[in-house]
């Protein structure tokens, strides 16, 4: 609610804020090694949110239109490579198609079969983290995607972000969204976040 007779009160300058976005936007895009102009749409089919700094190969997070159009997937870099983040709302359109490869990555049932503790989430995402690995390394792209690729698709690409760029769950999280607005954890995501953070780590320290 705004007053018209209220006082505007000038902080000072100590405690105004001081960042400048523009230049953390650069740094973000330099992490990731990515480079664009303009904000991406919220909605888009698929938006970049990492490319490999050798080969090039940059890993998308999408929805389900894109991963089901091959004139889509041939302007993200002629992607053949999918990780699906859908459960029964869902299908892998080029499954007997021998020039895709998908990773099944049901991550909106995690708390079904995954334990609580860090450990157990590190060991859940291995395979994501595998696949990314042997692909993106190969100089194929990856699109990891759900429905609107905003919840599911969403928080495994804040994972993929905290693994292949050594985020933290919060900054991968506000990275993620950078690059695509849509991205959203919701519900036990953040959790699952944590823990995978917590994991990672521990297997450092060792």
């Amino acid at each position: 609610m705004i007053f018209s007779g209220a006082r505007k009160i000038s902080l000072p300058v100590s405690q105004e804020d001081q960042t400048d976005y523009a230049e953390e936007g650069r740094k973000l895009l330099q992490r990731v090694n990515l480079s664009f102009d303009g904000k991406p749409e919220r909605y888009a089919a698929a938006n970049a949110i990492f490319q490999h700094p050798t080969t090039q190969a940059t890993l998308y997070v999408g929805n389900a239109t894109a991963a089901s159009q091959k004139s889509v997937l041939a302007e993200l870099k002629d992607c053949r490579r999918i990780v699906f983040c859908q459960d029964g709302d869902g299908t892998k359109s080029f499954q007997s198609d021998p020039e895709f490869k998908y990773l099944d990555f049901p991550i909106g049932r995690w708390l079904r079969f995954v334990k609580r503790e860090p450990q157990a989430v590190l060991d859940f995402f291995k395979s994501l983290f595998d696949f990314l690995d042997d692909e993106l390394g190969q100089g194929n792209s990856v699109l990891i995607h759900c429905l609107a690729g905003a919840h599911r698709a969403g928080t495994a690409g804040v994972a993929s972000l905290m693994y292949l760029v050594g985020m933290g769950a919060e900054e991968a999280t506000i990275a993620a969204k950078a690059l695509r607005p849509a991205i959203n954890p919701i519900g036990s995501f953040p959790q699952l976040l944590g823990l995978l953070e917590d994991g990672m780590n521990r297997n450092a320290a060792r």
